[in-house]
């Protein structure tokens, strides 16, 4: 079955039982927090390298603790976890993972790097656990307390660990104390055990309502439709067709310099309907009409792709000019232009039929088919953004 991550609240409990004494705050969630002390505040919500991105905060009071929840919810986050400070100096930070493999659990262990184990891979050191006679032999060569890596290999079992990083990990004589952790559990063990339920398996940033919209959409049909909002006052919207000429059109703004710009990406390809091409085009315009570029900054839309296969080329157009349509007052107000480069079947009355549009709108830009480099349309949509 799937590995899904699970909390590090809910990682903790397991393994250190009522011994831990972290706070599950939920952003909605109405819970009592203690008055005093020095904490530790994160994101709870399975995201890679916290700290580097400021998703941590670290020897604070609770009411530091409440302000940085409320930033990181307007970031989209909406579960945290409040810790007590365990004060300690960097040479006291220990790396441990484990991770079930077919041979049985492998066990990565390093007595010095904690969190900056990447720049020290060399002093990782590799076991192996087939039987309980290993775990002896491990604790024994990796100076870990015994029954520590006994208990913790134990639930690892019991509960349906799948990979389990404890890092850094303070080890003070016979107790070891995780300061972070991070799990992965097999999703069919929720049918199994009670230490965890589909409730702890950890959700991503809340998403731009858009992107919940067009994964809504690609949903229900064959085709490829795709989304990602990456700056809602962007000066650059993308209509973007096929995944390998969608790369070569956002990273070629990236190289000149504008992608900074850039309001979205995404792709829709696969051989989409009129219908659904309209939908999806909508999302895209409204994110249009809805930024704010500095300064009152001009606004561009690309529609652009490769050469597509069996994509119809004057269907989707056709999608896109409905969409367009509805917005034409707005798009032509705003002084928005719209840049085109498309090819494949159909193609010339796809395009013939969205410069007629455009030019009819006044909001036409310049037009190219695949008689053209994939790229023009995006380097006339800068020249129009930044001059």
């Amino acid at each position: 079955m799937s590995r899904v991550k699970i909390s590090e609240y809910r990682a903790k409990k397991i393994i250190l039982g009522d011994a831990y004494k972290g706070i599950s705050v939920h952003v909605d969630a109405k819970i009592k927090l203690p008055k005093k002390g020095k904490w530790v505040a994160k994101v709870d919500q399975g995201v890679k390298k916290r700290m580097k991105q400021g998703l941590v905060a670290v020897d604070i009071s609770p009411q530091a603790a409440m302000r940085a929840f409320a930033k990181w919810k307007k970031k989209g986050f909406s579960q945290f976890l409040l810790e007590p400070l365990v004060k300690h100096a960097p040479e006291e930070e220990q790396y441990l993972s484990l991770e079930r493999v077919r041979e049985g659990i492998r066990v990565l262990h390093a007595r010095e790097g904690g969190i900056d184990i990447e720049s020290n891979p060399e002093v990782v050191q590799k076991y192996l656990i087939r039987n309980e006679e290993d775990i002896a032999t491990i604790a024994k060569s990796s100076k870990l307390p015994e029954k520590f890596l006994r208990e913790l290999i134990a639930k690892f079992d019991e509960d349906f660990f799948a990979f389990l990083e404890l890092n850094p990990l303070i080890v003070r004589g016979n107790e070891a104390k995780p300061l972070d952790a991070a799990a992965l559990v097999d999703s069919a063990g929720a049918f199994f055990t009670r230490a965890w339920t589909d409730s702890d398996i950890v959700k991503g940033a809340a998403k731009h309502p858009s992107e919940g919209v067009i994964e809504a959409l690609a949903a229900t049909t064959p085709a490829s439709l795709k989304l990602n909002v990456l700056n809602t006052n962007g000066s650059l919207f993308f209509l973007l067709s096929g995944g390998g000429g969608s790369i070569v059109i956002a990273d070629e703004a990236q190289l000149e310099g504008a992608g900074k710009r850039i309001g979205n990406y995404g792709e829709y390809s696969g051989g989409p309907t009129r219908q659904e091409t309209y939908l999806y085009a909508k999302e895209i315009i409204k994110l249009l009409l809805a930024s704010r570029p500095p300064a009152g900054g001009k606004k561009a839309l690309v529609i652009a792709g490769g050469v597509a296969n069996f994509t119809d080329v004057k269907k989707t157009f056709a999608g896109i000019v409905d969409a367009l349509s509805e917005s034409a007052d707005a798009l032509r107000v705003k002084g928005v232009k719209v840049f085109v480069r498309r090819g494949g079947p159909n193609e010339v009355a796809g395009l013939a039929l969205m410069q007629e549009f455009l030019k009819r709108e006044k909001l036409l830009g310049s037009i190219y088919g695949s008689d053209v480099v994939i790229t023009k349309a995006v380097e006339d949509a800068i020249t129009f953004v930044t001059r």
